[in-house]
């Protein structure tokens, strides 16, 4: 550091001492403005163990870079290393401001988990604390040691930090005083985590081990070697309560640093996943160079990691297995993800930021011109939904060559989908080899995670389904993905067989009564899907005659033909659609009962049903319940087969409320 640099920062120390505490680097107004948009979107889900990404930006940066994390509150990306100025981003990569430090260049930083403070260390020994709203230095402390690890405890109130010095010192954030030192270890300590509500430290070194620390009673816990063999070296290392990842880099030998037989050593580059005793639990080994870093989703449904091999990689962590590749021109050295899951933020070569959009693979689409709730059009009517979530599912041909050809199921599903999408639904559509057992429960998972109990979920199927019988006179009803393994109508089914191969109409069920939505809608264009029911066709929500008028379905004999009569809300029938959408719903149609169904030519007679009920038709307008699209299917149905097949439908849900639709 120079004689001129010294002196401007002297006033800093001296301010920082006395108080009246100032970054030098202070963002503009109009930059602070832009660094507090909060991060509202909900955490991303991993549908059928698949993401896809987006380059968003690139920047380059005018020193050597460490690392960089991102601010789960407002997603702002902060970045340091070679330079005393530790720099900050917003989320589109430009440049806020930075705040600088008295150390000569910043080995390691944190932010709090509510993402109003951070944390910076280095090569001199300085710990300081920042306030990311004002970007002010509030605390100072110092070590006399060059610090390369740092982390807040969970509610921001402790701070860990080690360095060259092999010891760990616990500090109270609010006064800045030293509250504990842990040693044990025998080399440099990089590597630190708060976990077990912050009554527990995870710590990593050169000395190769990985050591767990009661904090309260400062003594060590467990203590393993993270490496199989004393060649290996710990690079990164994630701790939570139950387990801890540890990127590492091996020799494949424990014999000594080369081969049994002569030849240069060989090197492995794991990632392993050790419970806190260092049982190992599963390892991931895809990289072909160094492991530099890992990032967890908040969620912890998927992990990046970056590499000397020039690539980011998704690891899907629910199914233990890898996601995707992503490319870089140049060594991966830091990774970061925000809160949601959505940004994915990298240090490339050392110089380049580079900040990906990331997404679920299946992402829902909504029509550009509809609304995520539906209001009716005299204005006295509050909002029916929050918002409404869909999954439409249509298979034609199946992996399976030996299952029938459908024609028209991915037809139906995509009509579906395109009308569910004009009233405002949020729609995930999987067809024929999408529509893998994987990828639909996980969009069920995904429609889970998001509903709430003011919005509406519906599930739409089209394709193969079964029905098995078990002993003692269990029959189960299934529909069947796209990997479907056994064959239909098999004489001497394995019930537990079908459980791995296929979907349970039952566990469809189990689904809709576990998720927080209020009005869940189930319908099934499939042979055998007429099991779902308890009964046959009942209407068990509608009792009163005042709610049947609302809405209903009229026949005319001359013409053999049946038509729905919606409801228009007025002020004497917004009280009876209001009791309705208060109570809980789970509405269940199917195309037949316990047996086979019509594909129909252009669409299924179900599907035709469905789709003409909905339409947009200017002789329509206004709102019709299930339970009335119900009872027009079911006629609509039977005249079209006359009579061999008759839809079924109830409502599983013991009150009496009812999933309700607006035409228009």
């Amino acid at each position: 550091m120079n004689f001129f640099t010294t002196k401007l920062l002297l006033p800093l120390v001296l301010l920082a001492l006395t108080g009246c505490q100032n970054s030098n680097l202070t963002p503009s107004k109009k930059a602070l403005s832009s660094s507090k948009e909060i991060e509202k979107r909900s955490p991303l889900v991993v549908v059928g163990g698949e993401l896809k990404y987006d380059l968003k930006n690139s920047i380059q940066s005018n020193f050597k870079l460490y690392g960089i994390k991102m601010n789960p509150q407002n997603n702002t990306v902060i970045a340091y290393g070679d330079s005393s100025t530790i720099a900050v981003y917003n989320s589109n990569l430009e440049y806020l401001g930075g705040v600088e430090s008295k150390n000569d260049e910043i080995k390691a930083i944190d932010i709090s988990s509510d993402g109003k403070y951070l944390a910076s260390t280095g090569d001199d020994g300085h710990i300081e604390i920042w306030d990311l709203d004002s970007y002010k230095l509030i605390k100072r402390m110092k070590n006399g040691s060059d610090t390369l690890a740092i982390a807040f405890s969970s509610d921001g109130k402790k701070l860990a930090t080690a360095g060259e010095n092999k010891v760990i010192e616990v500090w109270n954030v609010s006064v800045g005083e030293q509250i504990a030192q842990l040693e044990g270890h025998t080399d440099d300590v990089t590597q630190l985590s708060f976990i077990d509500n912050d009554r527990k430290i995870v710590s990593g070194s050169d000395d190769k081990k990985v050591k767990i620390w009661d904090v309260t009673k400062k003594k060590e816990l467990y203590s393993y070697l993270a490496p199989s063999n004393k060649y290996g070296d710990i690079k990164k290392i994630k701790s939570f309560d139950d387990y801890s990842v540890v990127a590492l880099t091996e020799v494949e030998t424990a014999t000594g640093n080369r081969r049994n037989r002569n030849g240069p050593p060989v090197w492995k580059y794991t990632m392993k996943f050790k419970d806190n005793q260092g049982n190992m639990l599963y390892e991931f080994n895809e990289h072909r160079a160094p492991i530099t870093d890992i990032a967890v989703a908040p969620s912890r449904n998927y992990m990046a990691s970056t590499s000397e091999d020039k690539t980011v990689r998704l690891w899907d962590l629910e199914k233990k297995k890898l996601i995707t590749n992503i490319v870089l021109k140049d060594k991966g050295e830091s990774v970061t993800i925000n809160k949601s899951g959505h940004i994915l933020a990298v240090v490339e070569g050392r110089k380049t930021i580079k900040l990906f959009n990331i997404a679920n693979a299946y992402a829902p689409q909504t029509s550009t011109n509809s609304t995520p709730s539906t209001t009716a059009s005299t204005g006295s009517s509050p909002s029916l939904y929050r918002k409404q979530h869909a999954i439409v599912i249509g298979i034609n041909t199946y992996k399976k060559l030996s299952l029938p050809r459908l024609k028209n199921a991915v037809q139906d599903a995509r009509s579906v989908a395109k009308t569910l999408r004009k009233k405002g639904f949020s729609v995930i559509e999987l067809y024929n080899d999408n529509a893998t057992k994987d990828r639909i429960l996980d969009a069920l998972k995904e429609v889970k995670q998001h509903a709430i109990s003011k919005d509406s979920t519906l599930f739409y199927f089209a394709g193969h389904g079964d029905g098995v019988s078990g002993h003692h006179g269990v029959r189960e009803g299934y529909i069947l993905p796209y990997e479907f393994n056994s064959e239909l109508n098999n004489p001497n089914p394995d019930v537990m067989y079908y459980d791995k191969s296929a979907i349970s109409i039952s566990s469809l069920i189990m689904y809709a009564r576990d998720t927080k939505a209020k009005h869940i809608g189930i319908i099934l264009d499939s042979c055998f899907s007429g099991l779902a029911m308890e009964s046959k066709y009942a209407k068990k929500s509608l009792s009163s005659s005042d709610v049947k008028s609302i809405d209903q379905v009229t026949y005319d004999a001359p013409t053999r033909s049946v038509r729905i009569k919606p409801a228009t809300v007025n002020n004497s029938s917004t009280n009876l659609y209001q009791d309705l959408l208060n109570k809980k719903s789970i509405n269940i149609l199917t195309a037949g009962k316990d047996q086979p169904v019509s594909d129909g030519s252009n669409h299924s007679p179900f599907t035709q049903g469905l789709l003409t009920a909905l339409s947009t038709n200017s002789n329509q307008s206004g709102y019709i319940r299930f339970t009335t699209l119900a009872e027009y299917i079911k006629r609509y149905v039977e005249e079209k087969t006359n009579n061999k097949q008759i839809p079924q439908y109830k409502n599983d849900s013991l009150e009496k409320g009812d999933f309700i639709f607006k035409v228009n």
